[in-house]
């Protein structure tokens, strides 16, 4: 297919070692370039697996989205990395719900380990991804803010994209999942070149593309999962690049630049 050879090159040229893969969920057609059953580091990208296993366990009833947990200043500053809690004043009491929701539209890392305590650290999270059809991924570490070699989540381009499937499906589990990453603020790859603006509901207008994604970066590292959907069609894809030469994370760098071009490209396949 054209879009295949397309992302092909743009990974050819890439200064760094890239995979993709995309799933349409209608047609079954699959786009794979690259070695996409091969374990890459996620970056905060895995944290869609924390997203799915607190919203089964409150499907489950195991878990209550409203119950409160309190930031303590000892904890909230042994947290490095991405969000805003690590910047605000501790003893607030943000819900789990409101957890989930830091994790995914600022991928907030204190709110991330909250909500991994909460459920039971990685073991109870990757049980959960298990049970709901998920393989070729884990959460590894207790905490996101890990430090190589030491890694919070691994996952295949296969496997990460096949998470995201899991928002397809109707019921509470997807229904819950898709509120919340709807408003995911870093919009720098996938976003960037498609037709998508979650703002529009507010207007009471529609999106023309739907979409619901998680990145994961740092140094020599950058991913990114998510799912697609439009009127025509819906389809899940994931971009997963290591040894990435390029450590910049703006819109002009090369790890998003590369999830932007993928991302159209197979929008104008399949969208």
């Amino acid at each position: 297919m054209a879009a295949e050879q397309e992302v092909a090159a743009l990974v050819g040229a890439f200064g760094g070692t890239a995979a993709v893969y995309g799933r349409h969920l209608g047609t079954g057609a699959e786009l794979r370039v690259g070695d996409v059953d091969r374990r890459f580091a996620t970056g905060s990208a895995a944290k869609v697996l924390v997203l799915l296993a607190f919203a089964e366990a409150v499907a489950r009833g195991r878990v209550d989205p409203d119950h409160e947990t309190t930031i303590d200043a000892g904890y909230r500053d042994a947290r490095g990395g991405s969000g805003v809690l690590r910047f605000l004043s501790a003893g607030l009491r943000p819900t789990l719900q409101d957890c989930a929701t830091l994790m995914m539209i600022v991928s907030d890392n204190v709110a991330t380990d909250l909500l991994l305590d909460a459920l039971g650290g990685p073991g109870a999270v990757n049980g959960a991804v298990e049970r709901l059809g998920c393989d070729g991924l884990s959460i590894e570490s207790p905490t996101v803010w890990t430090m190589p070699p030491e890694q919070f989540g691994l996952a295949t381009p296969r496997g990460l994209a096949g998470s995201w499937a899991v928002l397809a499906d109707e019921g509470p589990i997807a229904a819950r999942c898709k509120a919340i990453a709807w408003r995911h603020q870093h919009r720098d790859g996938f976003a960037r070149d498609v037709p998508f603006s979650p703002d529009l509901p507010d207007f009471g207008l529609r999106s023309p593309l739907r979409l619901w994604s998680k990145s994961g970066s740092y140094p020599g590292v950058s991913c990114e999962a998510g799912l697609f959907e439009t009127d025509r069609g819906a389809w899940v894809l994931a971009v997963m690049a290591d040894d990435v030469a390029d450590w910049g994370n703006g819109a002009s760098a090369a790890g998003p630049t590369l999830r932007a071009a993928v991302s159209r490209a197979v929008f104008d396949a399949w969208g």
